[in-house]
């Protein structure tokens, strides 16, 4: 019983975006503009090194102004482009929650490019006493709040699943399988991706610093492509989960692991939130809200993957799982 789904990887903007989400992403501009305008001012009157850390009222290390300034900035611009991203339609769910984490990460850069650049240029010295200043800049990622509470709350209504049963005979099998692409995440992982590339290139030509950022960063870049295209199959062989980008297997349950399994609707939160979760009786693949493919185990858990159409997977596991 072959069977194929696949989202189409192609975003597109929300109806239902109101003016106030809009605004909400349009915010997330200004510290993009902060740091370009501020830049082009201060740039040629700074020095070629900035402090990075403080040991009290001590700088302990520094970097090359233009890296902090590449680092600071690229966070700005990053977050901005995923509040632009966060008016597609396949983001809605996750809006309000992909607003905060971009403005307290643009909040975040903006500040520490603000609080660094700025002490040195008032106070006059390469090695300024920072006082409290330092805790001014991490406080900026507050900013995030102001998309966030700006962006209105989107009802969650959960969707009623019509059982769906698979009649097989005893000499019958079935297979299915469905590749669901995110294309919010396939977007972050390839702009992550440059930036990462974009820091590396940055840290030879300086002579080192730099390297730690473009690690955590690529870090984050391959998280991201592992979830942005994951395949999901049903067969005699049970249920896999996998990335289908990197071919690499996120679960596998057998069919004597199973009693049975059903439609439901995924609410992120209720099984720990975005990306593989484990929590004490339950764990998930969660790459959206919505529809998905919840699995009781014959050892009493639950295992869920959110996917669309799952009437036809649940209703075929279940019956392989039974004989």
């Amino acid at each position: 019983m072959p069977d194929q789904t696949t989202i189409d990887a192609a975003p597109a903007l929300d109806p239902r975006a109101t003016g106030r989400d809009r605004l909400a992403v349009g915010l997330l501009w200004l510290p993009v503009v902060t740091v370009t305008v501020t830049a082009l001012q201060w740039y040629d009157r700074l020095p070629e090194e900035l402090p990075r850390q403080w040991n009290g009222t001590e700088v302990t290390s520094t970097s090359p102004k233009a890296l902090m300034l590449a680092i600071t900035g690229g966070i700005a611009l990053l977050a901005a482009l995923a509040g632009l991203a966060a008016l597609s339609r396949r983001t809605a769910d996750i809006r309000r929650t992909l607003l905060l984490v971009a403005g307290c990460a643009a909040g975040l850069g903006t500040g520490i490019w603000l609080v660094t650049a700025g002490l040195v240029l008032v106070t006059g010295s390469p090695e300024p006493d920072a006082g409290g200043w330092p805790l001014l800049g991490v406080l900026a990622g507050a900013f995030g709040l102001i998309p966030f509470l700006l962006s209105p709350r989107r009802p969650f209504e959960p969707q009623a699943y019509s059982p769906v049963s698979v009649p097989l005979g005893a000499s019958e099998t079935g297979a299915w399988f469905t590749t669901v692409n995110v294309p919010l995440l396939l977007w972050s992982a390839g702009i992550l991706g440059l930036l990462t590339v974009g820091i590396a290139v940055l840290s030879v030509a300086l002579g080192g610093p730099g390297s730690g950022g473009a690690v955590t960063v690529g870090v984050v870049a391959l998280s991201c492509l592992v979830f942005g295209r994951v395949r999901v199959s049903v067969d005699r062989r049970g249920l896999r989960v996998m990335s289908a980008l990197l071919g690499l297997p996120l679960r596998r349950l057998r069919l004597d692991q199973i009693v049975s399994a059903r439609a439901e609707t995924i609410a992120p939160m209720e099984w720990g939130g975005w990306g593989y979760r484990i929590m004490p009786g339950r764990s998930a693949i969660v790459v959206a809200r919505g529809p998905g493919l919840v699995v009781e185990r014959t050892n009493g858990t639950l295992f869920a993957v959110t996917l669309p159409e799952p009437e036809l997977p649940a209703a075929l596991l279940t019956t392989l799982a039974a004989r």
